[in-house]
Order: structure tokens, then C-alpha cells, then sequence
């Protein structure tokens, strides 16, 4: 069942994906954020056969996903109503059919549901949704200054610093990639003359190279190869020392707030990411264990800053980092997926504007990979941290507050912070 829904989902977000910017746009991502999280709840809780779900859980997913296929079902009669192309009438029926699909496959978990609970989800969810999106757009943060154009030199050292993290055999060849990429994000940052002293790069350096020294002093004669690292005689002391080096040092290259000045996280925040996958994870599970209740609420500011200030890769970034954090498979499958993603939307502004089908079609397959990779983010981070996962969910909604009108949409260029995808 869970498997149907899914599918059903991700109509959903294709129609997001095609949908012009405005009101069907709004719903539809709306639609894709309510079933998303009622599908991802049903993975995490690797669901029964729904008679024998308590009856909280049934009402709240019953909840989520009647809202997901009625929203739905009102963003395509929306985009019926307005202006017609060959894009939004694909768009309208995509979301249609995932709405249709969302509520004939949760219908089980609707009848199963206690009339009375499914009533209260029904209007407190409504209602939570309706008040962060109408308090987002309430929210005046000046909009991000149009990117500049990337010095070639620094886009080499960003992939240069990218390659060698993520095939370099050992430690040292990692953090020597993560230092590139970050010293090659802040050149992209900002323009020459505007552009700031190299503070994330340089705390990053401080960062490093005691912890490279420390590892090797503690590993000995057998080295700091990337195979060796979980077999290496970490004591639990030394893991919650070295642990959040790493988790501060991958945060900072990310781009993250603080930090979204100094480096450009669509490009940056991948390479922070094998920082973790091939170091930090293998090495220090127990480390990253201890210190994931603190770095989660560092990770949600990072979302929440990201949405309200209308910086789609500061956001994505964000949202793969609840997944990475929770170090399980799927929330690492997730984050892996939405720095993908991150990467083709970047890409997909950077080519010509002539390339109007490539760039359509490269905006549709990232929408598709963004979709499945926050699903199973947020999979991972309701296994491990609920309360979190939850408020990470509530800065996407906030973020629907922000979707452009279609005149906005028309009048300036996309650039890498817009926030549709």
C-alpha cells in the first residue's frame, strides 16, 4: 500500500513541477507536503494491516491524507480555470490523478479511522497549515541578491575539491577535497570586489587539521585508509571528540546559515556530504549518535532561514542534512537524493536560455528526485527524531507561502534562489 501511495505522490509533485507559478502551484505543493508526510509517517512506522493501527495514528494519517487529495484535486480545478498551456494542462492532470489515487488508496485508513479523531486531525492540521503559511508571507525578509556570475576558476576548484573527497582513498585526501570545495565556494559566493574574507574556509582549515592529527595519532601504523575506518580503536571519548569536528566542519562548507554568505550550498553542500559518508559516519556512528539532538535544531535554522528568505539552496541543503543527521539508510538515501537534486536545479539555471526544453526537462527530473528524496529523508528523521522531522515539515509549508504570483514569475529570470522547483 505504502508503495501505490508513493507513486500516487509523486504525480503529485510532477504537477508541482509543471504547474506556472501562483495559486495552483501553492496547492499543489501543499498537496504534495500533506501526502508526503502521511506516506513517509506509514514507511517509518513500517505499518500493519490498518485494523490493528492505534487509533491516534490512524486519525492523524487519515488526516493528512484527505487534506493531500482534496488540496489536490483543488489545485488541478484551479489550474483549469486559469490560463491554459500544454505544461499546466499535463500539470493539472498529474496533480488530479495523484489526488484521485491518494484518497482511493488511503481510504482504508480513513474508514479505519475514529470518525470523532479523524475530524479533530482534520481541523488542526488545516488550521496549523493555514496559519504558517499566512504567517510566512507576513514574514518582509529582503529578497537574495541575484547570483553572480561564477569565476571559472572557481567552479574548477569546487569540482576539483569534489572529485578528490569523493574518491580519494583516505582521510587526509577527503579533507583536503572539503578545504578546496570551500575555498572554491567562497570565490563563487560574491563578486571580487564585495566579497568577504575567507572565514568559512580558514575555520574549516582550524577544523581539519587537528582533528586529521588526532585520527592518525590514534589510528597508529595502520593508517587512515576509508576501508579501515570502522575497524580502526575509536574509544567512545574519542568519538565525541571527533564527531562534532567533523558534523561543525561539514556544516560550515554547506552553506548553511550562518554560513550562506560565504559559500554557495548547492554546490558545496554535496562535498560536505561525503565529508560525513565517507568519514565521519563510518568512523563515528556512536559520536554522531550523541551529538544528533544538538546539530538537528542548528540544521532547522539553517531550513527555516533558507525558507523565509526564499534561498532554494540553502533550503534543499538543509532538508538533505535532516536526512544525513539521522545516520539510517533511508534518511542517507534521502539527503543523497536531495543534494542531487540541489545540483541538476543549479545546473538547470545555468544553461542557456535558448535550451528551453533542456532546462524544462532537467527542472521536471530534479522535481521527481526532490520529491523522492525528502520522502525518504523525512522517513529517516521519523524514526530517530519526530519532533524535529515534524518542524522540519512545518518550514515547507511556510515555504508554500512564498511561491511567486505568475507576473512575478514572468518579470525576472530564475535564479539559483527561487524557490519553485
Amino acid at each position: 500500500m505504502q508503495n501505490v501511495i508513493h507513486l500516487e505522490f509523486l504525480f503529485i509533485v510532477l504537477g508541482v513541477a509543471l504547474l506556472p507559478a501562483g495559486r495552483a502551484r501553492s496547492l499543489a505543493a501543499s498537496a504534495a507536503i500533506s501526502s508526503g508526510l502521511a506516506v513517509a509517517g506509514l514507511r517509518a512506522g513500517s505499518v500493519q494491516p490498518a485494523a490493528t493501527l492505534p487509533a491516534g495514528f490512524l486519525a492523524v494519517e487519515g488526516a493528512l491524507l484527505a487534506i493531500g487529495g482534496a488540496v489536490a484535486l483543488s489545485s488541478a480545478l484551479a489550474a483549469v480555470r486559469s490560463a491554459r498551456t500544454q505544461t499546466s494542462v499535463g500539470g493539472s492532470a498529474a496533480v488530479a490523478g495523484g489526488g484521485l489515487g491518494v484518497i482511493l488508496s488511503g481510504w482504508r485508513y480513513l474508514v479505519a479511522a475514529p470518525a470523532g479523531g479523524l475530524l479533530i486531525a482534520v481541523i488542526a492540521i488545516a488550521s496549523l497549515g493555514s496559519l504558517l503559511v499566512a504567517g510566512a508571507r507576513r514574514v518582509r525578509a529582503a529578497r537574495p541578491p541575484d547570483r553572480p556570475p561564477s569565476p571559472p576558476v572557481g567552479l574548477a576548484v569546487v569540482g576539483a575539491g569534489a572529485l578528490l573527497a569523493a574518491a580519494s582513498p583516505s582521510v587526509g585526501g577527503v579533507f583536503l577535497g572539503c578545504l578546496l570545495a570551500g575555498i572554491g565556494g567562497w570565490q563563487i559566493s560574491r563578486p571580487r570586489a564585495t566579497r568577504n574574507l575567507p572565514v568559512a574556509p580558514t575555520i574549516v582549515l582550524l577544523l581539519l587539521l587537528p582533528t586529521w592529527w588526532l585520527m592518525a595519532t590514534i589510528a597508529g601504523p595502520e593508517g587512515l585508509a576509508i576501508g579501515s575506518l570502522p575497524d580502526l580503536p575509536w574509544s567512545p571519548a574519542a568519538e565525541r571528540l571527533l564527531a562534532p569536528a567533523l558534523l561543525l566542519a561539514a556544516w560550515i562548507s554547506s552553506g548553511l546559515w550562518p554560513w550562506h554568505r560565504q559559500e554557495p550550498a548547492a554546490l558545496t553542500a554535496p562535498v560536505a556530504a561525503l565529508l560525513l559518508a565517507r568519514v565521519a559516519i563510518p568512523a563515528f556512528p556512536d559520536g554522531l549518535d550523541h551529538w544528533r539532538a544538538l546539530a538537528l535544531p542548528v540544521v532547522l535554522l539553517g531550513l527555516w532561514h533558507g525558507v523565509l528568505t526564499r534561498r532554494r539552496a540553502e533550503s534543499v541543503a538543509a532538508l538533505a542534512w535532516v536526512g544525513l543527521v539521522t545516520a539510517t539508510s533511508e534518511g542517507q538515501a534521502g539527503g543523497a537524493l536531495l543534494l542531487l537534486a540541489g545540483v541538476a536545479l543549479e545546473l538547470a539555471e545555468r544553461l542557456p536560455a535558448r535550451a528551453t526544453w533542456g532546462v524544462s526537462g532537467l527542472r521536471t527530473a530534479a522535481a521527481l528526485v526532490l520529491g523522492t528524496g525528502a520522502l525518504l529523508a523525512m522517513e529517516g528523521g521519523l524514526r530517530t527524531e519526530v519532533v524535529y522531522s515534524v518542524l522540519a515539515v512545518a518550514a515547507l509549508v511556510a515555504g508554500v507561502g512564498w511561491q511567486p504570483s505568475p507576473q512575478a514569475s514572468t518579470a525576472r529570470a530564475p535564479t539559483a534562489t527561487a524557490p519553485s522547483a
